[in-house]
């Protein structure tokens, strides 16, 4: 097993499920996650290439409501980001949280999704970047952590129509560094065309219709965070942003 280190790769997973010393719920969230990525009708290209290419880092995390597991975020996060631009030109880090002993509310999870950004939030170790904005209405703002702004997805159990956000077994929250995202910004045509094709899949891959609050960044009608944790419904959109941006260090 991993002694130095949080993250782990493909290879490293997958050598301690042979030997048996990833425990039973990290196995089935990362199998779980593989089978999805590995569907060739999953509507998200750059998830499913980052695990088919191996340029994927996993975070195994345990229950979400300990303060050492939101610890163990922070520092796996830290750490990822230290290393990401090594990793390829396309990467992602996926968090698996423990699965609850209970069924859980949709707003239980929200809740705890929510947390996780704010207790990161709080401890951030960089400044909030300069040319970020602090405010999340502006439509250029992002979510930023030492020093990086990302685009975050979370997935969970309660969704189960939105299939391209469920998966079994709890909380996931994936992130990928805006900056890996630059070529293929709405503005280019490379990404309008990975949007285009994302989003014809959506409307294959789920049984409901993609969400109107999924958008490009930076578009004057679109909040990035409006998109981490989507609405189940298509009527329904987040009012305001869930807890108070600290940008002071």
């Amino acid at each position: 097993m991993k002694e130095t280190g949080l993250l782990f790769d493909q290879s490293e997973v997958r050598d301690a499920i042979e030997t048996g010393e990833l425990l039973t719920w990290k196995k089935k969230r990362y199998i779980e996650f593989r089978e999805t990525m590995r569907s060739t009708r999953y509507p998200c290209h750059f998830a499913v290439n980052a695990e088919r290419n191996d340029t994927a880092r996993y975070l195994f995390i345990g229950d979400v409501r300990d303060r050492d597991a939101l610890l163990k975020v922070r520092e796996g996060l830290r750490q990822y980001l230290d290393q990401y631009q090594s990793i390829a030109e396309r990467t992602t880090l996926v968090i698996f949280f423990k699965p609850p002993n209970e069924d859980q509310s949709e707003q239980k999870y929200r809740d705890q999704f929510w947390r996780v950004l704010e207790f990161l939030n709080e401890r951030d170790p960089e400044p909030w970047p300069s040319d970020i904005p602090e405010d999340p209405n502006d439509p250029e703002w992002e979510f930023c952590f030492s020093g990086e702004s990302m685009f975050i997805v979370g997935r969970a159990p309660f969704y189960t129509d939105r299939k391209s956000r469920y998966t079994q077994y709890g909380l996931e929250i994936t992130v990928q560094p805006r900056r890996i995202l630059d070529d293929v910004s709405g503005d280019t045509m490379e990404g309008q065309h990975a949007r285009s094709v994302i989003r014809d899949r959506l409307k294959d891959y789920d049984d409901v219709t993609p969400h109107p609050d999924i958008g490009d960044y930076g578009d004057p009608n679109t909040r990035e965070w409006e998109q981490y944790l989507l609405p189940t419904s298509n009527k329904d959109s987040l009012e305001e942003f869930p807890f108070k941006i600290d940008a002071e260090r």
